[in-house]
């Protein structure tokens, strides 16, 4: 059975004027005029029937007063059938707020019409089917508020920009926070009856951010409505050049189809402004094939871009960036004695300047929490003393930052040997160990990734005089034909903290500063430090944040599109993010320059939907667009404004047809 209610249930005060009408009806006072008659001869036998009409058709008007009254109270108290959840969109005293999803993924195509523009046509009719009295706002994804819609104009997206579909989705993930706690705040102080619709395909990322947050959009007289636009059978294809594959002078590509079947068509490659090739692909419905190209010579800090020529209706994912350059922006720290470990900063210089952008020296009490931050890789040798920045550093493992210790026999207050040993890292009977004549490096092969190209197993001008035993962790590298660790790993977190037995720097301790063995042993050692720390593979995501390689550093840099157009300045700030996928250059303040691949994530367009949590608040609700819009169209049979406007002009004309009438045989 539907269940009625009211809009505005204060207006049923005005049903008090049925007494009224009653009270008049039934108490007033008839007029009697007493005439002298000499005889009822001369009166018709109608007249006794005329009386009774009359008295019926009194009955009649007051019941025509009646229902003319009770219509017009129910009319203004606004009756309907609140069994509809969208029927409080014909409250006249609704505030309505609507949100459209802005990620990339609307852009997809359904039926040659964006989802993006299908929400702003849906929020269009939306607005011209309010009542005029009701409030309208949007979110504005530019300025992070809600702002009104009284002009009944399309929706505001001001965070977008008009593509090829009329719609422009911006990348990243969607801080639904944001308009959460602006709807919040909107409506804080309001008592009035608030409508929050969301319109989004509402694929698993969107999905996941709204059910965390959905929260803050309910309460007392808030509903929210899901308007979904997922598509009917929604595919994509996408392209992407293969994690760690840009190495012996050819690239690798992945390509996957999602959905649907990928027809004979073909890849194309790109170096700078020059086409490479192509290669021919096809590919079954949710599978994946892989295809090869042979670069070209090509110098370091080129780019590249891989593009699949196909027909897809979300096409943003169809071409991928790379470069060609083995530049992270990866900084360095040396922690310790800065005139002895001047000729490590010199080795990890000439063992790649590409791969290290910047190399620090700073003597061990001077350090700074700035520092460590501003560091890929901390290496600490020859410091004498504590420094409570690079114990808690080195407690905590580092979070994604390499670290290198070597032990120095010669000092007792050698940090690395007092405080890993204090703090458990090191086994806690240590043995100073010489050998007069040295004993020389042994790599445990020369095949892995690590000691990969190294001539010999064994450098036999290389001599270790003194060093420290034993070590903990796994050997990395040996002390001649002992079992004395030269290079030891111990986990931490789930990466390795490196131990060296013997100083890095200039020492007496060893002669390894002086040979050919050093710059490639520096060299290996810190891109072994920085595995597994996140420091490997280092990718760009359009709309996602990264680390600032210059936070911290002293340095700025700017930011070019591969146009030359100025796309952003970065200085101090932790984190840095890059809008859109492309190619841009970084330039720092003291000259260096690298370019930087951005990509669409690949959760961008992954093609994985879900429905939102409706909760047991029981004020979420979720349509279909199609049905959403048929709903719509079918208010008024759950609104009785229409019924009662009808009924109260039967009233009306049934009060002037009697009055005329009885006016007429008094």
């Amino acid at each position: 059975m539907s269940s009625f209610s009211f809009f505005q249930p204060a207006y049923l005060w005005a049903l008090g004027f049925l007494s009224a009408i009653l009270f008049l009806h039934f108490f007033r006072r008839s007029v009697v005029k007493r005439m002298e008659l000499s005889t009822l001869r001369f009166f018709p036998a109608s007249a006794v029937s005329k009386s009774r009409v009359k008295k019926l058709l009194d009955i009649l008007l007051l019941l025509a007063r009646l229902l003319l009254v009770a219509a017009l109270a129910l009319v203004f108290a606004g009756l309907h059938d609140r069994s509809s959840p969208l029927v409080v969109l014909s409250d006249p005293g609704t505030v309505v707020y609507t949100w459209i999803d802005p990620s990339a993924s609307m852009e997809y195509a359904d039926g040659g019409v964006s989802l993006g523009l299908r929400a702003e046509a849906i929020v269009d009719s939306l607005i011209a089917t309010l009542p005029s009295s009701a409030e309208r706002y949007g979110f504005d994804h530019g300025s992070g508020r809600f702002v009104s819609l009284t002009d009944k104009k399309s929706h505001i997206n001001a965070d977008t920009d008009k593509g090829e579909q009329g719609f422009s989705g911006r990348f990243g993930q969607v801080n639904f926070n944001e308009t959460a706690d602006a709807f919040a705040a909107h409506t804080a102080h309001s008592e009035r009856r608030t409508v929050f619709v969301a319109l989004s395909d509402f694929q698993r990322s969107t999905v996941d951010a709204f059910d965390s947050f959905s929260y803050k959009l309910t309460g007392d007289n808030k509903k929210v409505i899901c308007v979904s636009l997922m598509p009917a059978n929604p595919y994509n294809y996408s392209v992407r050049v293969r994690s760690g594959a840009l190495s012996g002078g050819g690239i690798s590509v992945v390509v996957h189809a999602a959905g649907a079947a990928l027809d004979t068509t073909y890849v194309e490659l790109t170096v700078g402004e020059l086409r490479i090739g192509q290669r021919s692909v096809s590919c079954k419905a949710d599978d994946s094939v892989s295809v090869a190209f042979d670069l070209p010579p090509a110098k370091d800090g080129a780019w590249g871009k891989v593009e699949l020529r196909a027909g897809d209706p979300l096409p943003f994912d169809n071409r991928d960036y790379f470069t060609l350059s083995a530049n992270r922006h990866r900084e360095a720290l040396i922690a310790g004695d800065t005139r002895r470990n001047r000729v490590i900063g010199a080795a990890l210089k000439a063992s790649g300047a590409a791969f290290w952008n910047s190399i620090v020296l700073k003597e061990g009490n001077e350090l700074t929490y700035e520092d460590i931050n501003a560091a890929d890789l901390v290496i600490v040798n020859g410091f004498n003393g504590r420094s409570r920045v690079l114990e808690s550093f080195i407690t905590g493992a580092g979070g994604d930052k390499g670290v290198i210790v070597a032990l120095d026999p010669e000092r007792e207050d050698d940090f690395g040997r007092s405080f890993l040993r204090s703090a458990g890292i090191l086994p806690t009977a240590q043995k100073v160990n010489k050998a007069e004549s040295g004993v020389s490096p042994v790599l445990t092969d020369t095949n892995s990734a690590m000691w990969r190209g190294f001539p010999a197993m064994s450098s036999g001008n290389s001599r270790v005089y003194g060093y420290v035993s034993p070590l903990a962790g796994g050997t990395l590298a040996r002390l001649g034909g002992s079992s004395s660790a030269l290079v030891a790993a111990v986990s931490r977190s789930g990466s390795d903290l490196l131990i060296i037995s013997t100083p890095l720097g200039v020492t007496q301790s060893n002669n390894l500063c002086e040979t050919g063995f050093f710059v490639p042993f520096v060299d290996r050692l810190g891109r072994r430090a920085l595995a597994g720390r996140g420091q490997a593979e280092e990718h760009w995501y359009a709309g996602y944040a990264a680390r600032n390689p210059f936070f911290g550093g002293g340095r700025a840099g700017t930011l070019y599109g591969i146009d030359g157009k100025l796309a952003a300045t970065w200085s101090s700030q932790p984190n840095v993010r890059i809008d859109k996928p492309g190619v841009y250059s970084l330039v720092s303040s003291t000259g260096e320059a690298a370019n930087l691949a951005v990509s669409p994530h690949p959760i961008e367009g992954e093609m994985v939907f879900r429905q939102p949590d409706l909760g047991i608040s029981g004020s979420i609700y979720c349509f279909e667009a199609g049905k959403f819009l048929e709903r719509m169209g079918n208010l008024s049979n759950n609104v009785w404004s229409y019924r009662l406007w009808a009924l109260l002009g039967l009233a009306l004309c049934c009060e002037v047809l009697l009055w005329k009438r009885g006016s007429s045989e008094k």
